[in-house]
């Protein structure tokens, strides 16, 4: 919604030009600008709803089919339902009908041909009704100093990602930013001067994100950002980029002289095994910044239990170099340290070197020497079997006492799906 005394638009969907043009002049001496749809092009929106429309004028002909299931939209709140809408008619019956269908349009409506001065009063009271009601909406999600989310609102965003993050076992980071030494700012340069530091790195920030990111005010000089998709190394990234930046500011007024500082932490998911819930998130990026600030700001620093765990290991043994690349990308979505052995040998070094967590394997693949299968010579290698097996395999029809004789834990047959994969392969690590 455009501010209070700024020129908005509306937007007129008419029965015939001439009307429209009618309307159009009268809008425009209220101070609005207004856009004209006329004729059976009114009739053809399919959908709706536009932040840059201050208000939505009907005058359409309600016998017309096509117009009453359009009115019918607004009126449910199909179309434009955040927008203000003003309705001419001129069937007192449709009129009825449309009250029976949303009561509030009573306040919306009014019978057509109007007369300028009515219809222009009405003009103004809808858009200024509208206008108060995004202000209202406005303050309960942004930030009234930097536009950006407020706290409460980025809380309830970081919970949505979070959820989803955990749903579907993508990653997701949370990133601290502190700005160091603000009241040293404040007390010397004064309070404007801290209050433009803040919103010139709110700016920045914005400017440094991905269009999926998420960034809000979290405390009073503290900023959060969520960044899904992203693990802890991407997320330092970012933090020393916008570190980096915020010492070039140029904060209106003061010109290079307060050099900005930042300080960050960042905590992860999956990869700090502490992290369970929503809070121990927040908990181990409110520390990491702690200690951050603790050695001197200026830096990012990363939560421990995040740097200190190691990535599960996943071997996959398979002489199909097409389907290794294939488990390579959809196991290190799940953060997982993938192997691939394209032959037995290969395998072999490997597992003589490091137990895996998963060890994924065709169950017909051979051993070096020919003679026997790969999973035979493992067997000898790890006779307890430390790790957990997922067989697969192109024939269907294997013998269940033979794979268990292989001690394999699960098995599917290729070609197979890829969340199937996946889905077993966090079964089996996990469990």
């Amino acid at each position: 919604m455009s501010e209070h005394g700024k020129k908005g638009h509306v937007l007129v969907l008419s029965r015939e030009e001439k009307a429209a043009g009618r309307l159009v002049r009268w809008i425009h001496g209220t101070g609005a600008e207004a856009v004209s749809v006329a004729g059976a092009e009114a009739l053809l929106l399919a959908e709706g709803s536009d932040e840059s429309i201050d208000l939505l004028v009907t005058d359409l002909d309600t016998d017309e089919p096509r117009a009453r299931t359009l009115m019918r939209r607004l009126a449910t709140g199909d179309l434009f339902e955040d927008v203000p809408q003003l309705h001419l008619l001129r069937d007192i019956a449709f009129r009825t009908q449309l009250l029976a269908w949303n009561p509030e349009m009573a306040a919306v409506s009014m019978m057509s041909p109007p007369e300028a001065g009515a219809f222009q009063a009405r003009v103004r009271l809808a858009r200024e009704v509208g206008r108060l009601r995004r202000e209202i909406a406005r303050s309960t999600v942004e930030d009234p100093m930097t536009g950006l989310y407020n706290r409460r609102y980025f809380l309830a965003r970081l919970e949505q990602e979070f959820s989803r993050a955990r749903r579907y076992r993508t990653p997701v980071s949370l990133v601290l930013i502190d700005i160091d030494h603000l009241r040293v700012i404040n007390e010397r340069f004064g309070h404007p001067a801290g209050d433009a530091s803040i919103r010139g790195v709110g700016d920045l920030l914005c400017r440094c994100l991905r269009k999926e990111d998420l960034v809000g005010r979290f405390g009073d000089e503290c900023f959060g950002v969520v960044l899904p998709g992203t693990r802890h190394r991407g997320a330092a990234v970012l933090a020393n980029k916008a570190r980096t930046e915020a010492e070039t500011l140029i904060i209106p007024g003061h010109g290079h002289e307060l050099c900005l500082k930042l300080s960050a932490g960042i905590s992860s998911w999956p990869g700090n095994t502490r992290i369970k819930e929503l809070e121990d998130l927040l908990n181990q990026a409110e520390t990491a910044l702690a200690e951050a600030k603790q050695r001197g700001g200026n830096r990012v620093y990363i939560d421990e239990g995040v740097i200190r765990s190691e990535r599960r290991l996943v071997m996959v043994a398979d002489p199909d170099r097409s389907l290794l690349n294939l488990a390579d990308d959809l196991l290190s979505v799940d953060d997982y340290r993938v192997v691939l052995a394209e032959s037995g040998k290969v395998a072999m070094e490997t597992l003589r070197f490091r137990v895996p967590d998963l060890l994924i394997l065709d169950v017909h693949m051979m051993a070096a020497d020919g003679q026997r299968s790969l999973l035979e010579e493992i067997q000898e290698l790890y006779p307890g079997k430390p790790f957990p097996v997922l067989g697969i395999s192109s024939a269907p029809d294997l013998e269940q006492v033979k794979l268990a004789d292989l001690a394999v834990d699960r098995y599917i047959t290729k070609p197979f799906s890829v969340p199937l994969l996946r889905s077993l392969a966090r079964e089996l690590v996990d469990n």
